[in-house]
């Protein structure tokens, strides 16, 4: 099979596959057809283009590595495999059968994934795939397949320039290895370093300008109990997009009282957006001083929030929240970017850790200097890589345990140093996806708004003062994601699927780790209680954390009211 690029370009009518090399050929057939198995979520026609496509040309040039290994160490020893010695008409209609045979298996599988995708969006309530987006699948992909081959020859390109450039007083090997290893190092160093440098940099200059005023369809609040209203300090127009929306929407004490028929008090909410104040040092004294002048220690329950990178808010944290306590509340968050958490993501992260240190530590001390017995209790939440922030603010287990009352903690990824901790030491016997630390004296992990419940509804005698409650899905691909996915099979797709869950993947090298890279962008539009959306776990998590135990009937009829107070607002 060796040479048999070379000796069929002429022969071929399709010029463009003559110069494909048969060996990268079949690495991109099994490789193109193994990435339409299924994964986590279902997939649209553009990810699964965009997946195939990548992973035909991954297998195309493991195909070429495999082939540089048969011609220099085992070619001789199996000189029938050596195409250079095949007559030409052999060797093109071999090309011609692996075409066939390939197109072949492509379309019989293409038609199993149309049937898995289905089954996945049946599980996931979503609208399942139409067959003419089934149809765009092949062509993106060969986009994408071409584009993927052109930057590896472009890497070859310039390996061979500076090869060419290079001093002569080196052997040639010795010289070919020092240009490869120099165009590997400044190709990492520009996907590592500079392209992702580049990304965010223009990402924060971008989205700083789309975030810096509040929404339009925003007025300032006129209750004294919020930040942006006439009695704050906290000028309404440095709140920000979402800050705005923050502090002008969500039930009032009239509107509480409407829904629920019993009494409540205004519900108070601080904020602190990027313009009002210049760092995150600065807004965390600022919501000091909102909670002090709001006179938020005397209420029942203070909650503080870890937005996400773009200073949103999720009002099922806040109105659920506030429904809890009758409004005897103070809900305090503060804005540390204006970026999507994908792009802070993508600079290293670094930055929610250092805000999740700088705007809750000093908050979580001012708590802490309060009298024991005329302070309210103290929770925290964090959502995605809000849930990162959360964790930075503490050394650990014990400092959480030592300073507040309890923590939620929705959508985790997978880096968190935490999270990772408990789940590594976790007890014998139980799961990556379901893991129990400790008995579960202090830290719990839900898979989802069942296990929640569950907790709130039954006694939970084992679960002590202070809590810590994780939620995870197991379709949630930012709980699951990691790098090491890409040559070791991780311990939750090996485990057994938790009771009243299905899952339909398999792991595969480097294939999973594509699949689950493309379910990343698109979880967060998965319906409630899959894929990255935990709005219904929420208000039941925090009554579990708080150590509440309700009916099931009457946590039913708080999450009805619930709907009710949120109307028809998305996620």
């Amino acid at each position: 099979m060796a040479g048999i690029g070379r000796a069929t370009r002429e022969l071929e009518p399709i010029r463009l596959f003559a110069q494909l090399h048969l060996w990268g050929l079949v690495g991109a057939f099994v490789f193109y057809i193994s990435a339409l198995t299924p994964s986590l979520l279902p997939r649209t026609w553009f990810y699964q283009a965009v997946i195939s496509g990548w992973a035909a040309g991954i297998g195309y040039l493991l195909g070429l590595g495999a082939h540089w290994v048969f011609v220099r160490y085992l070619r001789d020893r199996f000189p029938r495999l050596n195409a250079e010695t095949w007559p030409p008409i052999v060797q093109v209609w071999v090309r011609r059968a692996v075409f066939a045979v390939g197109g072949a298996w492509v379309l019989a599988v293409l038609w199993f994934s149309k049937h898995w995708q289905d089954k996945l969006a049946a599980a996931a309530n979503t609208t399942p795939l139409r067959v003419w987006e089934f149809v765009l699948i092949a062509p993106v992909s060969v986009i994408i397949f071409s584009l993927v081959l052109l930057v590896a020859r472009s890497l070859r390109w310039s390996a061979n320039w500076v090869d060419a450039h290079a001093t002569h007083r080196l052997k040639p090997r010795a010289r070919g290895v020092m240009a490869w290893a120099l165009v590997l190092v400044v190709a990492v160093w520009f996907v590592h370093t500079a392209l992702p440098g580049a990304i965010v940099g223009a990402g924060e200059r971008f989205y700083t300008a789309q975030n810096r005023n509040p929404d339009p369809q925003m007025q300032a609040p006129t209750q004294p109990e919020r930040s942006g209203s006439p009695d704050s300090e906290v000028d309404f127009n440095g709140v920000g997009f979402y800050g705005s929306r923050f502090v002008s929407e969500g039930a009032t004490a009239s509107q509480l009282e409407a829904v629920t028929g019993r009494l409540s008090k205004e519900p108070i909410r601080v904020y602190a957006g990027l313009g009002n104040a210049p760092d995150v040092s600065q807004r965390a004294q600022l919501l000091i001083d909102e909670l002090e002048r709001t006179h938020a220690q005397d209420r029942k329950a203070m909650l503080l929030l870890m937005t996400t990178g773009t200073g949103w808010v999720s009002d099922y944290a806040t109105q659920g929240f506030e429904l809890l306590y009758d409004g005897d509340t103070a809900i305090a968050a503060g804005q540390y970017s204006a970026m999507p958490s994908a792009l802070n993501f993508l600079g290293g992260g670094e930055t929610v850790r250092q805000a999740g240190r700088q705007l809750l530590d000093p908050i979580i001390s001012w708590w802490n200097g309060l009298p024991a017995d005329h302070r309210p209790k103290l929770y925290l939440y964090g959502e995605s890589l809000g849930t990162t922030g959360v964790e930075a603010a503490f050394s650990g287990l014990r400092d959480i345990v030592n300073s507040v009352d309890g923590i939620l903690l929705t959508g985790p990824p997978y880096f968190n140093t935490l999270r990772t901790q408990l789940v590594t030491r976790r007890d014998p016997g139980s799961t990556e996806t379901a893991p129990v630390y400790s008995d579960g004296m202090v830290v719990r992990f839900a898979n989802g708004e069942s296990d929640v419940r569950n907790w709130v509804t039954t006694a939970q005698p084992d679960w002590g003062d202070r809590r810590v409650l994780y939620v995870q899905h197991p379709s949630d691909p930012v709980a699951w994601w990691s790098p090491k996915m890409i040559f070791s099979e991780p311990d939750w797709l090996r485990e057994p699927v938790p009771a009243g869950y299905d899952r339909a993947m398999t792991w595969l090298p480097i294939i999973s780790f594509l699949q689950v890279s493309a379910d990343l962008p698109v979880a967060a539009n998965a319906p409630m209680n899959f894929g990255h959306n935990y709005g219904s776990s929420i208000m039941p998590g925090f009554a579990a954390i708080a150590g509440m135990q309700l009916s099931d009937a009457s946590l039913s009829t708080l999450e009805q009211q619930l709907v009710t107070l949120r109307g028809d607002r998305p996620k």
